[in-house]
């Protein structure tokens, strides 16, 4: 037996009492948190780059140089501007100033763009010979259905100055991407001045969608149809209002708008502005402290400070991404510019980071959402993929996406000790098992067919991943039952995951390659997968705006992986007809699933390890598909880090979880993009997953079961570092401050709690444990 199955388990009950623990290595608190709220500036060259400004009911996407042109390919060149989820509200607004000699000029280029955890600044160059200075803040407040945006002007000249400021917006009321589905049609805006409040109120002639603007001065200067900066396409129409500002030397003075919008009516509309213009200093300082918060939260401090850096930015990209949406509640999305609504496959992954940081309720918002729109869209217990903001299913679910729901649930129960929570979950997770194992497995060999995480064309077989985590799910089910009381089911569900495993490993596993295969099936199905990735390559077109190789470059490329594929095919004709085996057609990266899951013996997986370390590898990590290799993803990346710490090997994972932080801010400061390096979305939630969840879970060693009161602390330090801690942590209900520092012969373990009767097992992983303190008091080992 390894060192791993040998762990010595160490039971002891005790009782609560925070008591802070004070050593060389604490964490700092309030100058790190203060030195990540005061942002984090892009560089030059990145000024065409889009950014977020997040908000729970609305959001603001443009580029980084403060302008708003015509983003985004889900609903072609509409993706940015001012959203309010379900509706756009304006492609966008722009500043003209004027002096008192009549010089007029646009804000443009802004010189340096700040990203903040709860809002954007922009920053431009002096105006009319340098006299006038101006810098824009946004921000969008929680729970509201609207935005701010502050005008700083300041007078750095020694004489008086007066300028005009035109502020110009142009409005886009339309619906979210699919809303053409299920009969929401954009119709042309109309714009109205209201003389008496000095707003613009503009309305969609087909719909009752509305937006209404103004700022915090007062005036009667207006233009219905004004020049906007650019031309932005859609059917809305611009406005532009005038106000005169007199700066005394070396003053300035602030400018705040409001844009406020409703899907229902205008009443709506202007009860958001009203509230938000009368309130927006406050909605500020309560977001400030919302995130200051969530930093306080969950704080590690380890020896890698870029990588601690990159965990607290990763809590904040996470947050960005929360959405609370009328008439299905609050939930995690996807990823911002493209997807910020809500997933299936990708919640199945971020929740599992986002709970082991400390987020227990959004991890269980989100669940109850996904469970409640699968139930309402599929009723059969399928999960599904993917949903807008106008509550349609566009996508019912991949196959691995039911099984995986199950998996994030029992993580999520794991750690919140919730009973409702999961006795809500159980009746339609049941359904899901039905699902996989009677719907979608008609030849009855456990293996149920259908699309996996890897969209592949033609890849419609009985996939690895799928496999791999309804074994998972089985073994999860297994023990979800007996807590709800069904040991008939609950050793149904284990006999089923024992011999699903053992089917996994007999039949999926390629002993002359050793390596695990894409899929198992008929030859047919494999040379039907082969054609599907060929016509896949074939018609995949160029994108300009995010190819990191020139267009002759591209085509290259494609023909090479035409010609494999092509070769490929030729090799799968010459096997007889109808033989039903493993194939490795893509090489995808979830053939490393059952390692990552740790149901591959240990043999199979430091082989398959070391092999996709040496030949599936690019400079961020694996690629996607080995054989063509040519895109690289952070959940790629992330689940090999997984599957590395799984089997004990964190130096090996600290080099995957390092991919991920060598791509931090190379298209938005404090982000990290979907696509490693800098292409896809800028914002993406399972990021969390690859940097989070293998530092918790495995480094730091925190294991909980927070149903039964129970804390499993397996520490396994990296090579090169002598210590980690962590503060504020929640689990279940009791909250932790934990540290491990590493001794001459063994770790030292020293735990503060909040809550009283609980257990706490420690588990060594490759280290003795020669000294652990609980709250204040040494432990007998």
């Amino acid at each position: 037996m390894t060192q791993y199955l040998k762990s010595l388990y160490l039971c002891i009950c005790l009782l609560g009492g925070f008591i802070s623990c004070q050593t060389n290595e604490s964490i700092t608190q309030d100058e790190e948190i203060q030195t990540i709220m005061e942002g984090i500036s892009n560089q030059a060259g990145q000024e065409k780059n889009p950014y977020l400004t997040a908000g729970d009911k609305t959001y603001i996407i443009g580029t980084q140089d403060g302008n708003f042109p015509d983003l985004g390919g889900h609903t072609p060149g509409e993706m940015g501007g001012v959203w309010n989820h379900l509706i756009k509200l304006l492609d966008g607004f722009w500043v003209k100033m004027t002096d008192n000699k009549g010089n007029s000029c646009w804000l443009e280029n802004a010189i340096q763009y700040t990203n903040y955890p709860f809002g954007s600044k922009f920053e431009y160059a002096p105006l009319f010979n340098n006299s006038i200075r101006v810098n824009r803040f946004q921000f969008c407040p929680q729970g509201k259905n609207g935005v701010v945006i502050t005008y700083t002007i300041e007078n750095v000249s020694d004489s008086e100055q007066t300028v005009l400021f035109d502020f110009v917006a142009k409005t886009d009321l339309l619906p979210v991407w699919s809303s053409g589905t299920i009969g929401l049609k954009d119709a042309n805006d109309v714009v109205n001045w209201d003389t008496q409040d000095a707003i613009f109120k503009a309305k969609d002639l087909g719909n009752n969608w509305n937006v209404i603007w103004g700022a915090d001065q007062h005036t009667s200067i207006y233009q219905l149809d004004a020049p906007t900066y650019i031309n932005t396409q859609g059917t809305g129409k611009s406005a532009s209002s005038t106000y005169t500002i007199t700066l005394p030397k070396n003053q300035e003075k602030k400018l705040s708008f409001v844009i406020a919008g409703s899907k229902d009516s205008e009443e709506d509309a202007l009860k958001s502005y009203k509230d938000i213009l009368a309130n927006h200093s406050e909605m500020l300082e309560d977001k400030k402290m919302y995130y200051t918060q969530l930093l306080e939260r969950g704080r590690i401090n380890i020896p890698d400070k870029k990588l601690q850096e990159v965990y607290n930015w990763c809590k904040i990209n996470t947050e960005w991404l929360a959405a609370d949406m009328e008439g299905a509640g609050r939930f995690l999305g996807a990823g911002a510019i493209e997807y910020p609504w809500l997933f299936g496959c990708d919640n199945s992954y971020s929740l599992q980071g986002l709970v082991a940081t400390g987020d227990q309720k959004l991890a269980k918002e989100t669940l109850r959402v996904i469970k409640e729109m699968s139930e309402k869209a599929n009723g059969n217990g399928r999960i599904l993929h993917e949903m807008a903001f106008n509550a349609f299913v566009s996508h019912k679910g991949n196959t691995q996406e039911t099984a995986h729901f199950v998996i994030a649930v029992w993580n999520v129960y794991k750690w919140t000790g919730d009973n409702k929570f999961l006795a809500d979950m159980y009746p339609y997770m049941q359904k899901g098992l039905n699902f996989l194992l009677k719907d979608m497995d008609t030849n009855k060999n456990m293996f149920p067919e259908g699309y996996g995480i890897m969209e592949v064309r033609g890849l419609n077989a009985e996939l690895i991943d799928v496999s791999v985590y309804t074994q998972q799910a089985l073994e999860v089910m297994s023990q979800i039952a007996l807590i709800m009381g069904e040991e008939a089911f609950a050793s149904e569900c284990a006999s089923q995951a024992i011999d699903l495993k053992e089917r996994i490993n007999d039949l999926f596993w390629d002993k002359d390659l050793e390596i695990y295969c894409d899929f198992y099936g008929t030859r047919e199905q494999a040379l039907e997968t082969t054609k599907g990735a060929i016509e896949q390559v074939r018609n995949t077109e160029y994108r300009w705006d995010v190819a990191e190789v020139s267009l002759q470059e591209y085509e290259d490329s494609k023909k090479k992986h035409i010609a494999m594929y092509e070769d490929m095919y030729k090799q799968f004709e010459a096997y007889p007809t109808g033989i039903m085996k493993g194939w490795l057609t893509n090489k995808n990266w979830v053939i490393s699933t059952p390692i990552e899951t740790q149901i591959a013996s240990e043999d199979r997986a430091i082989q398959q390890l070391d092999k996709v370390r040496k030949e599936h590898c690019g400079k961020y990590g694996p690629y996607l598909s080995a054989v063509e290799r040519d895109r690289m993803m952070t959940i790629a990346t992330g689940v090999q880090a997984m599957a590395e710490c799984a089997y004990r090997r964190v130096d090996e994972a600290l080099w995957y979880i390092n991919r991920i932080v060598d791509t931090f801010g190379r298209t938005l400061p404090g982000s990290i993009n979907e696509m490693m390096p800098d292409y896809g979305c800028p914002v993406q939630a399972w990021t969390i997953y690859g940097i989070a969840t293998p530092l918790i879970r495995y480094i730091y060693g925190i294991q909980p079961e927070a149903y039964k009161k129970i804390l499993t602390l397996s520490p396994n330090l990296p090579s090169d570092w002598d210590f980690i801690e962590m503060k504020d942590l929640p689990v279940g209900n009791n909250k932790i401050n934990y540290k491990v520092k590493q001794l001459e012969d063994g770790l030292e373990i020293t735990l503060d709690t909040t809550e009283k009767d609980w257990s706490y097992l420690l588990r060594p992983v490759k280290q003795p444990i020669k000294r652990f303190i609980v709250n204040g008091k040494e432990q007998r080992i």
